[in-house]
């Protein structure tokens, strides 16, 4: 808000100049006073379409595939090379990396400046160990704001969307802090001095769970506030200011914000996944625990834990990953059998390989010509079939595996229920 920005040969360029809040007309008075005769104090309308959404957070995190207890970690990256992604461009993949997959849903929101500087398609192609991995990429134009409503925690620089993230209430960490660009006295400067940052050489995940227990201090909620004065008001103070200028009277409707749309960006399942699994057999009872995390960053070697799998996609997989793979998944239901005993001809390694029957249901095999059907609703058959493997890797036949498996996954629990198909 500098004169060179607002003022040319001495007279200031705008007719009207819209500003959020009263902190800025201050701040205006200050660095331009002419400027501040032409301004007008309207609200802030992205955000006020944000605040109109918060009643439909629940369909916006359907829409995007966070299920039950899981949280929503959004990264929001600014452009230039001071931003996040332009100091940090493979945080988005560690974070994804360092958080159970049932747990934990990464999405990403980079500058609609980034996209066009760079193309959409080099983005993506910078982007696609992390869209493999399962992280939510949203495009350069929609999907962002809904994206800030579901989000549990908000992780990004001195960019608006993470000062509206907390605006929204909810948790920061700020990757990037570059206060030598930003005025110390905006808002956006005071939230910089306060809000926690996330540190490189820490581990990440303790950094993310340590965040959403603490949530928004009570200091940036106070310095939050500063992004509107008028509050869903500010689509109706724009059209006043319109039709002022203009000199028509203004429409009978009222001007309001409306709600966001349904975000039509979806993540897919992480094409390779390391998966432990705790077995816990008494009195009968089977109970497995499983922790599952994207292997994107793993490839080069085998998990050393005897507990933990391997579990590859079918969908574009490497040929380190198919060579590496303990378990195969294929998601599309088709011929089980007969593809089940190809695909573990055809890939020594695997011990496991797993398809849905045409009526959903999962069939697990091994070579040894064993076959299982496992049902379970709500749960992928990288899951189900690592379940197996542990049983079986623990010295146990699959076809001896109990008729209902208690399954805890990502703090919730399931029943799986397993049927015998073929038992040599």
């Amino acid at each position: 808000m500098s004169p060179e920005w607002l003022m040319h040969e001495g007279r200031v360029i705008a007719t009207s100049l819209v500003l959020s809040h009263p902190e800025q007309l201050a701040r205006l008075r200050l660095s331009c006073p002419q400027a501040a005769e032409v301004a007008v104090v309207t609200g802030d309308p992205a955000f006020d379409r944000m605040l109109a959404s918060i009643p439909l957070r629940d369909l916006y995190r359907d829409a995007l595939g966070i299920r039950g207890t899981q949280r929503l970690v959004l990264v929001s990256s600014t452009w230039g090379p001071a931003s996040l992604y332009g100091r940090q461009p493979n945080l988005v993949q560690r974070l994804r990396a360092a958080l159970p997959l049932d747990d934990y849903q990464v999405a990403v929101a980079l500058h609609p400046n980034t996209w066009s500087a760079h193309s959409p398609w080099q983005i993506r192609r910078w982007l696609e160990a992390c869209t493999r991995s399962g992280v939510i990429v949203f495009p350069a134009d929609e999907g962002w704001r809904a994206g800030l409503v579901a989000a549990d925690l908000v992780i990004g620089d001195h960019g608006s969307v993470t000062f509206y993230g907390a605006s929204l209430g909810r948790p920061v960490l700020l990757a990037e802090c570059p206060n030598d660009i930003v005025d110390p006295t905006s808002a956006i400067g005071k939230f910089l001095d306060v809000a926690p940052l996330l540190h490189r050489t820490d581990p990440l995940r303790l950094q993310v769970e340590n965040a959403l227990a603490s949530g928004l201090s009570s200091e940036l909620q106070e310095i939050a506030e500063l992004t509107t004065v008028t509050p869903l008001k500010s689509h109706f103070l724009l059209r006043t200011e319109f039709y002022r200028l203009l000199n028509l009277a203004e429409p009978g409707a009222p001007a309001e914000a409306s709600a966001l749309p349904i975000p039509a960006v979806t993540a897919g399942n992480a094409a390779t996944q390391s998966v432990q699994v705790t077995l816990n057999h008494e009195d009968g009872a089977l109970r497995a625990t499983v922790v599952r995390l994207p292997a994107e960053l793993l490839l080069r070697g085998r998990p050393s834990n005897t507990n933990t799998h391997l579990a590859v996609s079918t969908n574009e997989p490497s040929e380190t990953a198919l060579q590496l793979a303990d378990v195969i998944v294929h998601e599309e239901p088709g011929d089980t059998m007969t593809w089940i005993a190809r695909t573990l001809a055809s890939l020594p390694g695997a011990a496991v390989s797993t398809r849905p029957s045409i009526d959903g249901s999962w069939i697990i095999g091994t070579r040894d010509g064993h076959r299982v059907q496992l049902d379970c609703s709500g749960v992928s058959g990288f899951v189900l079939a690592s379940t197996a493997l542990a049983w079986v890797a623990a010295g146990n036949p699959l076809c001896s595996l109990p008729e209902h498996i208690d399954l805890l996954l990502g703090g919730a629990r399931y029943e799986i229920t397993a049927t015998i198909t073929v038992c040599p």
